[in-house]
């Protein structure tokens, strides 16, 4: 139990000038208590409230003259009402706006001759300009402008039939005033905010909008950029009618349904886009610009393998593709296209001659390249020649995938190149690399689950603004699921975040026995649909064989068997 010993000054009152007897502070043997300002602070010398010593110079108030505000076109008796005085300094002229609390003056915002503000005494605490004019408050309609100019400017041309009162510290601070004197505003049936027609201005009034219940704020749209500009120009009466006509605020989420019929006026406004393989096409209706589509597999079953297919597959019928493949490099990339132009798999040739050029060399028997078709250097430069003349578009990354490098190169494929269809392969290596990194959207960089999150709604956003196809890659959980053995996926087993299955309009599984004896089996990857928002239909949609020989993928004809296994089919649809 502490014990009490003595009382002397306290610190933060003394420094306040409150402490004039020097006994508010009460002394223990273990801690030091002010009952005034609450300061306290242990015998370690740790402070254990949060409050910082706030020292308050003796708030002297300027005074000067009334006067009509030539230049803005107010009067001087609109100026004695607000007590908005004019102070001669030699050859520069101050303005001073008067801010009070509970009737007290507690500070000055002096406006300087270029325009330049401080602040004499406080705002803190301080009700909003020309509240005190109105101590019973209360009443059908108050105006609040974004400044103390604008408040008189619209108490003058209205007559001073409304209240009319402005935030203390312009735009940026408008919600933290409007919190502060919330009780006052509240007290009116209507709230009008006649604030300015920039961005920061607009933005300002949407936030104190949202402060405020439902259908008490309406927004002032000015023919000028404020309400004094307006008055200077002769617009007294454009003025006072935007005010009588301001519209109740309404988010801009929320439209009547006559906002949007324009764009829906038409079913050919989507773009489609078939996939390569029939039964795919015919099950899920192909693809649809503005759409995200998602592929999962276990490792080694054929994500990467069906999205170059895709990507092929759009170039040949001339739509444009831009590729973000983050864990290969772009010569990597281009190789693999062009073994699907030549229908020969470009680096396992490469690779065996490198390794019979070897063999040669140490005198050893070349191996048999039978199981392979050889490639002339003129046929895979013709090739590299043709496919240089698509519209394909690769992100070099070397490394540098930091979300907003990310997202903005997508952005730039979507909107400066005018691609169709982006690839991401794939969102757990771009939140790998993101992890850790000093993301500004995301705090210390956050978590996978935090930064998957956020990177799909962010590339929802932007395939529905932009109008592209996005194509993402995603791997799977570790669990019990033997997925190299062709165990069934299902939505549960995505790696991440939960906005892998709630963001993509579609979700599509592959499915493979990479160690079934049966050469077929092994190599026949199914097809599974897991999320189809546009039908709901979901299920195997297709079966893909692989061919070694040409290092494509070709669709298969499949049945099902009596004991619920699938028959596999290996000639061409």
């Amino acid at each position: 139990m502490s014990t009490f010993l003595k009382k002397t000054e306290c610190p933060r009152c003394a420094a306040n000038g409150e402490d004039r007897s020097r006994d508010n502070l009460a002394v223990y043997d273990d801690h030091v208590f002010c009952f005034k300002c609450r300061y306290h602070k242990n015998n370690e010398g740790v402070t254990m409230n949060e409050e910082k010593i706030e020292v308050v110079k003796e708030f002297v108030p300027a005074s000067g003259s009334f006067m009509d505000l030539e230049d803005r076109c107010i009067t001087e008796k609109t100026c004695r009402i607000y007590g908005y005085q004019v102070k001669s300094v030699g050859d520069k002229e101050y303005q001073i706006a008067n801010y009070y609390r509970g009737g007290e003056l507690i500070g000055q915002h002096v406006r300087g001759p270029n325009k330049d503000f401080k602040w004499k005494g406080t705002s803190k605490g301080a009700e909003l300009f020309g509240q005190n004019l109105w101590k019973s408050a209360g009443g059908k309609r108050l105006v609040i402008t974004e400044g103390e100019i604008d408040c008189m400017t619209v108490n003058q041309v209205l007559g001073g039939t409304w209240p009319v009162v402005s935030i203390p510290n312009g735009a940026q601070s408008a919600a933290k005033a409007i919190k502060d004197n919330l009780e006052f505003v509240n007290s009116y049936s209507e709230v009008v905010l006649c604030f300015d027609m920039d961005e920061p201005g607009r933005k300002a009034a949407m936030e104190v909008a949202e402060l405020l219940p439902p259908g008490k704020c309406k927004i002032v749209k000015l023919p000028y950029k404020d309400a004094n500009e307006c008055l200077q120009n002769a617009q007294t009466k454009q003025l006072v009618s935007a005010i009588w006509e301001a519209q109740a605020y309404a988010p801009d989420e929320i439209l009547h349904i006559s906002k949007i019929a324009d764009t829906v006026d038409t079913l050919v406004d989507t773009r489609v886009y078939p996939f390569p393989y029939d039964g795919l096409s015919e099950f899920l209706i192909g693809q649809r610009s503005g759409e995200i589509t998602l592929w999962c597999s276990g490792t080694g079953s054929g994500k990467s393998t069906i999205l170059r297919e895709l990507m092929h597959h759009h170039l040949e019928e001339d739509r444009s593709v831009g590729c973000i493949m983050l864990e290969e490099a772009p010569q990597e990339t281009m190789d693999d296209m062009i073994s699907l132009m030549l229908n020969k798999p470009v680096r396992a040739i490469r690779a065996m001659r490198m390794m019979n050029d070897l063999r040669i060399k140490m005198g050893k028997k070349p191996l048999n390249m039978s199981v392979i078709d050889d490639l002339s250097d003129e046929e895979y430069a013709s090739a590299k020649n043709k496919l240089c003349q698509t519209n394909f578009f690769i992100y070099d990354h070397l490394g540098n995938n930091a979300m907003q490098n990310l997202l903005a190169r997508m952005e730039y494929m979507a909107v400066s190149l005018k691609v169709d269809v982006i690839v991401l392969d794939h969102i757990t290596a771009a939140a790998a690399g993101l992890m850790g990194m000093d993301n500004k959207d995301i705090e210390g960089g956050g978590s996978e689950r935090i930064i998957i999150d956020t990177l799909m709604k962010e590339l929802r956003s932007l395939a529905v603004r932009t109008g592209v196809h996005i194509d993402i890659i995603s791997q799977l959980k570790k669990t019990e699921k033997a997925y190299e053995e062709g165990d069934r996926i299902t939505l549960q087993d995505l790696r991440g975040s939960g906005a892998l299955a709630s963001v993509p309009n579609t979700v599509i599984a592959l499915e493979r026995d990479r160690q079934s004896t049966d050469e077929k089996v092994a190599n026949t990857t199914i097809v599974r649909v897991l999320k189809n928002r546009l039908t709901g239909k979901a299920g195997i949609a297709s079966t893909l064989y692989y061919d070694h020989q040409t290092g494509r993928l070709k669709e298969i004809g499949f049945a099902m068997g009596e004991d619920g296994q699938l028959i596999f089919q290996p000639e061409e649809n």
